[in-house]
């Protein structure tokens, strides 16, 4: 595991658990003084291809990494784009590749930008500036076996339920400085 102090990474118990809408709150907040790049990755278990999204080129080595060019479609990356990222990527991976893909993105695409990740897979690989973990308050219960480790290990766990007051208070005081996430309480 590597430390990447310049990543807020976003991972969820479900989907449609608001990573999306807490990155591009993320984005503008932190665009506004930095340049950041957006970041979703998705580890593609047998079986889930048609669930993580349609771009255009196949899967042969493992991971593909997609740059988004695209603002005005739907798609959660088009939606980082709109929220002010200077680029936005897209990896899809096969589970074995996690760690391979994730190094060669840094390598060839990072120089010191702020990054706002959607991921929960990619944190048993990085540590990242900040982890935060997304929940549907309505499927507590019915929550995947691995989801405890990940909430254990963010440093803050929001409900994603109709009042978003504590996500918003948290990306309000939101400061990126010296290559280090603080909240600012002083707002």
């Amino acid at each position: 595991m590597f430390p990447v102090t310049n990543m807020i990474m976003i991972g969820g118990d479900s989907r449609n658990s608001g990573k999306t809408t807490l990155a591009c709150e993320l984005i503008r907040k932190l665009s506004v003084s930095h340049e950041v790049i957006g970041l979703k990755v998705t580890s593609v278990r047998p079986g889930e291809t048609e669930m993580h999204g349609n771009h255009t080129k196949d899967e042969t080595t493992g991971f593909t990494i997609f740059e988004e060019l695209n603002t005005e479609s739907n798609k959660d990356t088009s939606r980082m784009l709109r929220a002010g990222a200077a680029k936005v990527f897209y990896v899809r991976v096969s589970e074995n590749y996690v760690e391979k893909a994730i190094l060669q993105f840094m390598s060839k695409y990072i120089n010191k930008q702020v990054i706002v990740c959607e991921s929960r897979s990619l944190r048993r690989f990085i540590l990242p500036g900040q982890f935060l973990m997304m929940k549907r308050k309505s499927e507590e219960s019915n929550t995947k076996n691995d989801i405890a480790t990940f909430l254990s290990l963010a440093d803050k766990v929001f409900c994603f339920d109709n009042d978003q007051t504590e996500m918003n208070q948290y990306v309000d005081n939101l400061i990126f400085e010296n290559e280090a996430f603080y909240q600012d309480n002083k707002n």
